[in-house]
């Protein structure tokens, strides 16, 4: 059993549990998770951002495949 102290990282466990940052499925560019969250899919899928779309046409969610809804 050794002696000397672990040293104690409090962000470790949360850092393991994130997964990458979403991206738009039309041009690449990353998006944060609320964002995905908000103007996703079902799956918090983005298929449209403000680099490649109008918030109008996010809104409305035509651009958004019929079985991804």
């Amino acid at each position: 059993m050794s002696t000397e102290p672990t040293q104690w990282t409090p962000m470790a466990s949360r850092e393991a549990a994130t997964t990458t940052t979403p991206e738009c499925l039309n041009c690449g560019n990353r998006v944060t998770r609320q964002f995905a969250r908000v103007f996703g899919d079902n799956r918090d899928d983005v298929h449209a951002c403000p680099d490649c779309s109008t918030y109008r046409e996010m809104k409305t969610a035509d651009f958004i495949p019929e079985d991804r809804r």
